[in-house]
Order: structure tokens, then C-alpha cells, then sequence
């Protein structure tokens, strides 16, 4: 098992318990790291830049969507 896979459960654990706020932003902090250390071994693994594809059609893409009525 990879030794980081659970870090950010140990980390999220210890700030859902933090009563201290400059505490509890260190740990907001070195969760962020861990997720980002983790997107960063899967995108090395998978051989992918982002991970998000673009629409195969771009007439559907966010923005044209958000125009549409309700």
C-alpha cells in the first residue's frame, strides 16, 4: 500500500477535531497538499494532464449551457 494513499484521511480526521482556528487552517492547509500530492501521482500514473476532457461537442460546453432557459 502506497504510504500516502491514506494521508489526507489522518489529516481530515485530526481537523474535524481541531478546536484551535490557526489549528484547524494548518490542517485545511496540509489537506490541500495531500490532495494535490495525490492528483499529482495519479496524473504521473495515468499519463494525463487534467483528467477532464473537453465536450465532444462544443455547443454543449458550460457556458453555452448557463444560457439556456430554465
Amino acid at each position: 500500500m502506497n504510504p500516502h494513499s491514506e494521508e489526507w484521511r489522518t489529516i481530515a480526521e485530526r481537523a474535524s477535531k481541531e478546536m484551535d482556528p490557526k489549528k484547524l487552517a494548518t490542517l485545511v492547509n496540509q489537506l490541500c497538499c495531500a490532495f494535490d500530492e495525490r492528483d499529482k501521482r495519479r496524473r504521473e500514473t495515468c499519463g494525463s494532464a487534467t483528467g477532464v476532457k473537453a465536450p465532444a461537442n462544443p455547443a454543449l460546453s458550460r457556458s453555452s449551457l448557463q444560457d439556456l432557459p430554465a
